[in-house]
């Protein structure tokens, strides 16, 4: 047998080509990293393997890396494609939320993983009386998104072993018989993500904020003297989600 003959069989076995190794070692070699890729998601999307199931789970993911295959040396990258991957399987017809709470689970991962940027409290003084000439900075390791289900809700009820007994449980399904969502702001607490459900509003705003308008733009001129948007800016900055000022040259 050649060398290309022995790869493409070897290949066509690994992905799930062929049931048949014949080929010495290659059934344990496949089951090794059907192993590896199951644990890089069941790490990557605890709350989907909570929704779904551990059986169910584990059928995605070789289901996901049969499909995918694996291009990259780096474990920790395999399945970022997964919450888009999700919306074409069998199980979306059962759970339609679950790509959306799968992006979450990323979103949270990712922010974890992320360069998150500490508050410069100094440049908040760059803030005078001229709107027009001064920006907010958002954090770099930010993430948020919207969806039409009430997916922090899902989110939150899922980290208890105890799901349907959550406060959050109850909430997300009065939401999806309402045909409700929410939006999703992913920050960092410590080294934790966390994610919170924030309103239409403020995820405009956000929108508005990453373009780096000024923010006279963003806000409009009077709105030092609003009590809210004080409240509002303390919020965001104990969060890190703003970080600080700058002005514009």
């Amino acid at each position: 047998m050649s060398l290309s003959d022995y790869q493409s069989q070897f290949l066509a076995f690994l992905f799930g080509g062929t049931n048949k190794p014949g080929l010495s070692n290659s059934e344990v070699y496949r089951f090794g990293v059907e192993a590896k890729a199951f644990r890089a998601l069941e790490h990557s999307y605890p709350t989907v393997k909570a929704l779904v199931g551990p059986v169910d789970f584990e059928e995605l993911a070789l289901d996901y890396f049969r499909m995918v295959r694996k291009q990259s040396g780096d474990w920790s990258e395999f399945g970022w494609g997964f919450p888009s991957w999700i919306i074409s399987h069998r199980i979306s017809d059962r759970i339609p939320y679950l790509s959306d709470v799968a992006r979450l689970d990323y979103h949270v991962g990712r922010v974890e993983r992320s360069h998150y940027q500490e508050v410069d409290f100094e440049s908040f003084s760059m803030i005078g009386e001229d709107l027009s000439s001064c920006q907010l900075i958002l954090n770099s390791g930010l993430q948020f998104f919207r969806s039409v289900y009430p997916v922090v809700s899902i989110w939150e009820a899922h980290k208890s072993q105890t799901p349907q007994d959550t406060l959050s449980f109850a909430l997300a399904k009065r939401m999806i018989a309402k045909g409700r969502g929410q939006n999703a702001l992913v920050y960092r607490a410590g080294w934790r993500g966390m994610a919170e459900a924030i309103s239409e509003k403020d995820i405009a705003l956000l929108e508005r904020l990453r373009k780096q308008p000024s923010i006279a733009e963003a806000f409009g001129e009077g709105v030092l003297n609003e009590t809210n948007f004080t409240g509002w800016l303390q919020d965001m900055i104990s969060k890190r989600v703003i970080v600080g000022a700058r002005t514009i040259h």
